[in-house]
């Protein structure tokens, strides 16, 4: 049981790294208005980083297989682990978002900064 919990907690860690890496950074800006220009759906998914975590965690569930929960119906097992994952991604990416403001608003307030030291020269 614990292995498989923190199997899902390492899929969650992935998913949500994943999802806020893709839908957030200029690494991948290009990529996004690409895909928008192609499916508005699939270009969507570039840019809601809880929409990507859900399939990220989905493919990291294909993969590692973990099972929290024992009904004796498999699919039903699955899915409910998979949920429970999306709710750690989700709880991740909420604290992963707040981090990655505040870096993005001291940054344009260092930058405001030095414009106007450079403007008052």
């Amino acid at each position: 049981m614990i292995e498989n919990l923190t199997t899902c907690l390492m899929i969650a860690l992935a998913a949500s790294s994943i999802s806020i890496t893709v839908t957030q950074t200029e690494l991948f800006a290009a990529y996004r208005e690409w895909t928008v220009k192609k499916n508005a759906m699939i270009g969507h998914l570039f840019q809601c980083f809880y929409c990507l975590s859900h399939w990220a965690v989905f493919g990291g569930m294909l993969v590692y297989r973990p099972a929290l929960l024992h009904s004796g119906i498999a699919l039903i097992d699955w899915v409910m682990t998979a949920f429970i994952t999306i709710t750690l991604a989700t709880l991740i990416n909420g604290l992963m978002f707040k981090v990655f403001q505040a870096a993005i608003s001291m940054h344009v307030m260092k930058h405001d900064a030095q414009q106007k030291l450079q403007s008052h020269k």
